[in-house]
């Protein structure tokens, strides 16, 4: 069961969710700031740099242009590229461009469900459709309906939405959306995906500027209740 923490902020806090058991750690960078707590090009590249070959560094961008996405990833070159903005902003075929301009590179497509809507009235199995061929893994997550990118919610959404999305699908999946450690042992048991992340349930309450974001003990709690779930299945 992949473990996916994400927020990592300083070379500190990836190391540390490492040590804790974590799989993938997840970065939030730009040239342009354009979500809280995102950090420089530069910034990201010292964390990646800093925990190789310890854990796959997964990039995450709200980006819309694919000039601004490649620029940044000329910089960084995170192993996977997590494309959390809007959906339709980018299309299939943009993608297979980034693909080819960056053989090596996987892609992680976010898709976005929303909370307290069923599954009929979303657009997420379209999505699946669309975007399985171009995604190396799905990113399932909260979307607020106000908002262009997709997750960092900390909310919660219907978990049999991911299991419908996880059975049609042989792209591995990734639950997200308010995901801690009382909750994600159950989310395992009826989804069964590829892996689970975790952003805001792992945070401390109140950050420092400049420093790291993640609470050691937080991480640690929910990656055994991951790791006791997956080895009940």
């Amino acid at each position: 069961m992949i473990i996916q923490i994400y927020g990592i902020r300083t070379v500190e806090d990836a190391r540390m969710v490492i040590e804790e058991g974590g799989h993938h750690i997840g970065v939030s960078y730009g040239k342009i700031m354009r979500t809280p707590g995102q950090i420089s090009c530069e910034q990201a590249k010292e964390i990646f740099e800093g925990v190789q070959p310890s854990a796959v560094r997964i990039g995450l961008t709200v980006a819309e242009d694919i000039e601004e996405i490649i620029e940044n990833l000329v910089v960084t070159l995170p192993d996977v590229l997590h494309l959390s903005g809007d959906i339709e902003a980018i299309k299939p075929d943009q993608i297979e461009i980034l693909k080819a301009t960056f053989p090596d590179l996987k892609i992680m497509q976010a898709l976005p469900v929303l909370a307290n809507t069923p599954l009929e009235e979303q657009k997420v199995m379209e999505y699946v459709r669309d975007y399985e061929g171009v995604s190396d893994f799905f990113l399932i997550d909260t979307k607020n309906p106000d908002a262009d990118d997709i997750g960092a919610t900390g909310l919660t959404h219907d978990i049999y939405i991911d299991k419908a999305i996880i059975e049609s699908t042989s792209v591995p999946c990734i639950i997200a959306g308010g995901l801690d450690a009382a909750n994600v042992a159950d989310a395992i048991q009826v989804t069964k995906p590829y892996g689970v992340d975790s952003f805001t349930s792992t945070n401390f309450g109140k950050s420092v500027p400049g420093k790291g974001i993640k609470d050691r003990e937080k991480v640690r709690a929910f990656v055994e209740a991951v790791q006791n779930a997956h080895s009940r299945q």
